[in-house]
């Protein structure tokens, strides 16, 4: 069993460089809603940032119910992580983790009440780590069909943190 330092290793290396995660909320009903979310703060250590308007569904859903999942994907990795949302309106987090791609979304910068950040604490992950590029994994799904050696197929965790 991975330490957290190590969980939180692995995880990183894994999202580290992707940029856009599917952040699945629980609406009034108890159904899914996901929808691509740029990952703020490039290093994870366990919390993940994103952020949105005020007025958006997906800040009206975490302030009922805070229980989110967020997704990667990458060139044969998979990251699911599960934990709890939370909506920050602090100016100076804000401004710390602020870039100027974001007006295009937020015209009026992070000083604007309308600009919340939600904040993930990561409570569990799923991952799937595949050795190789596309045609790797695929020469390695056909290993693992041919010969059972499901390892083959890369290493797969529920971790906590």
């Amino acid at each position: 069993m991975m330490s957290r330092n190590e969980t939180i290793a692995k995880i990183n290396g894994m999202i580290g460089d992707i940029k856009v995660a599917m952040l699945t909320t629980v609406d009034e009903d108890g159904d899914f809603h996901s929808r691509p979310m740029m990952t703020q703060k490039r290093e994870f250590d366990g919390v993940l940032w994103f952020f949105a308007n005020r007025s958006s569904d997906k800040v009206r859903e975490i302030a009922a119910n805070p229980s989110v999942n967020v997704a990667y994907v990458d060139n044969g990795n998979y990251v699911s992580l599960a934990g709890s949302g939370e909506i920050v309106t602090d100016v100076l987090q804000k401004e710390a983790l602020w870039n100027d791609a974001l007006k295009v979304w937020f015209e009026d910068g992070p000083q604007s009440a309308d600009v919340v950040l939600i904040r993930v604490d990561a409570k569990s992950a799923q991952y799937w780590d595949t050795p190789g590029s596309g045609i790797g994994q695929a020469v390695n799904m056909i290993k693992v069909m041919l010969t059972g050696d499901k390892d083959a197929a890369g290493e797969s965790q529920k971790v906590t943190f």
